[in-house]
């Protein structure tokens, strides 16, 4: 009697979930598991209805609940795995796809995400030989197509990525990410990526951003922008309104602590947004872009403006610069980082997919936009794969006088 109840709830599931009724297919998958505990259709497919809905964590249940029942299952081994690593548990998520592609060596989506996997861990060449993997497997795996592409491009062999990427964005031709790593494969040099890859790449590291820029890349900018700015943002009158771009989980915020009356921020990863508002120092945190977000902002209407470690991701500053200066009120500062920072006239997107910014481009836009160079300091912004990522700290002011002519201060 069990079976065949839970026979005829599955099926009730399975309706409702073609119809794309995930809430129903849950109900009807549930009804299944409790008729026939054992009904590991019923298990994996209640697991898939609740991920689709977003309900991780009781996905995550459904999906370990399922491979008690049938250990070796391989699809939910590789959900589990996307799952877990959605969630910036990598160590798990590797374990679980490892498994997938031992049971199922020519089943191709567990060795690409295993290729994800091994890309966040920063095993670039584990991971593209993965994707490689998938497909020897499955040549028209686009996803797969489009990673390798992007792996061989960061291990700086653009040539075997262009290919690659041109397959895979004649497939997906309305894929602006993988236009955007075709683009820097082909030489090219877009003014900025596009907003998705910005806000897919910080989406995929927020759960355990901090932990990896502060204790994996020692990142220190905002404790030396505060470190900087902190004896005169005390003394500046009230009421001291900071803009944060790109603020991320809020590590600016956090180093200005009990210095400013109100900041807003902005970032481009709801999932940033969500952690940077989780800290309570913000008035408010929008996901929407640099630009956007200062052009709704009243003119003279901020003292400070900042930008950790952000401009990697823009190459083009001078719309920034421009409206930073618009928005601050006289006297009022505008703090950055910029990676690079030596010599040279113009950004450069580098092989890594990051913009570098020269001390002539940064003081050429600075000019044009009015503001004058108050600091400028020379800094390690993190270390990538042990090696320091040279770059440079600005404070810009408006209205201000430049400093004496000589040697750019040093970071202590």
């Amino acid at each position: 009697m069990g079976d065949a109840s839970a026979g005829r709830l599955f099926a009730e599931g399975v309706a409702f979930h073609k119809q794309g009724r995930l809430a129903q297919a849950a109900q009807a998958y549930a009804a299944a598991c409790e008729a026939d505990p054992s009904h590991v259709g019923a298990r994996f497919n209640l697991a898939v209805a609740l991920h689709s809905q977003g309900l991780d964590g009781e996905a995550e249940r459904a999906y370990r609940q399922a491979l008690a029942v049938k250990p070796d299952l391989v699809q939910a081994l590789n959900n589990l795995g996307n799952l877990l690593l959605a969630h910036e548990r990598v160590a798990e998520a590797l374990e679980a796809l490892m498994r997938a592609t031992a049971l199922a060596p020519g089943f191709a989506p567990p060795w690409n995400n295993l290729g994800n996997a091994l890309l966040r861990m920063g095993r670039t060449p584990e991971a593209a030989a993965r994707f490689a993997r998938a497909l020897e497997i499955d040549a028209g795996f686009n996803e797969a197509r489009g990673n390798l592409g992007r792996a061989l491009l960061t291990l700086g062999r653009p040539a075997e990525a262009l290919a690659h990427l041109e397959q895979a964005l004649a497939a997906s031709p309305g894929d602006e990410t993988l236009r955007f790593a075709r683009d820097v494969a082909a030489g090219a040099r877009p003014p900025r990526p596009p907003d998705a890859f910005v806000a897919g790449l910080f989406d995929g590291m927020a759960a355990k951003f901090d932990e990896h820029l502060v204790d994996g890349l020692g990142y220190r900018i905002p404790g030396r922008i505060a470190d900087v700015l902190g004896a005169w943002l005390d003394e500046r009158p009230r009421p001291r309104r900071v803009l944060d771009l790109g603020c991320g989980t809020g590590l600016v915020a956090d180093a200005l602590r009990g210095r400013f009356e109100s900041m807003r921020g902005a970032d481009l990863s709801p999932r940033m947004v969500e952690r940077a508002l989780a800290r309570r120092l913000y008035a408010s945190v929008e996901a929407v872009g640099l630009e956007p977000f200062l052009r709704a902002a009243p003119d003279a209407s901020a003292d400070l403006v900042v930008a950790a470690d952000v401009f990697v991701y823009v190459g083009d500053l001078a719309p920034v610069f421009a409206e930073a200066a618009r928005v601050l009120a006289a006297g009022g500062r505008f703090a950055f980082s910029v990676e690079g920072g030596g010599a040279g006239e113009g950004y450069t997107l580098e092989p890594t997919s990051r913009y570098s910014h020269p001390d002539a481009y940064v003081r050429t836009l600075a000019a044009a936009a009015g503001l004058t160079v108050a600091h400028r300091s020379t800094e390690v912004i993190r270390a990538e794969r042990g090696v320091p990522a040279p770059g440079a700290l600005y404070v810009l002011e408006k209205g201000g006088r430049a400093p004496p002519p000589g040697p750019a201060p040093q970071a202590r």
